[in-house]
């Protein structure tokens, strides 16, 4: 993580929980991550690098940690609703021998599509695509494609329906 994108991380969570979001959109936006108009970070969100892109209209929930490489982005679309706690996590690894488990590092990209709400807790791994429209419930870990439209929970997350 840049030093700067520590200290606005630092900043943001010294300010009000729910307050001054034009402030936060600017800091994070000075560090390279871009914010869309009209989101709303919320206080104790952490961001580690600056491969992130967050649409227009869009709520990210206090405490979400978002973890993306050089080399795997985080996209989080339009008028999306993230709730807290939940994690973006694009790094991995490949399981190693028996002295490391561990193995070689690895990193996917993770995308959201417009419209989607994230329930609490959720986490989503390399790889997670989520189309426009989605809904995933509190708790689910999320590391799939799911298309447009559907209701997913569980974990792994699987579809519970289609949404109209």
């Amino acid at each position: 993580m840049s030093a700067k994108l520590h200290v606005v991380n630092l900043l943001s969570s010294l300010l009000p929980q729910t307050r001054v979001f034009g402030l936060r959109r600017g800091l994070y936006r000075v560090t390279g991550v871009h914010v869309g108009p009209n989101t709303r970070i919320n206080g104790g969100v952490n961001i580690q690098h600056t491969n992130v892109r967050i649409g227009a209209d869009t709520w990210i929930g206090r405490r979400s940690e978002i973890v993306s490489t050089i080399d795997a982005s985080v996209t989080i679309g339009d008028r999306c609703d993230v709730s807290q706690d939940v994690l973006f996590i694009t790094g991995s690894h490949e399981i190693g021998d028996p002295l490391r488990r561990a193995g070689t590092g690895t990193s996917l990209p993770i995308s959201v599509g417009d419209g989607t709400w994230i329930g609490a807790r959720v986490t989503l791994l390399g790889g997670a695509v989520l189309g426009s429209g989605v809904v995933v419930a509190a708790g689910s870990l999320v590391r799939d494609v799911f298309p447009d439209d559907v209701l997913v929970a569980g974990t792994p997350a699987r579809i519970v329906r289609q949404l109209g």
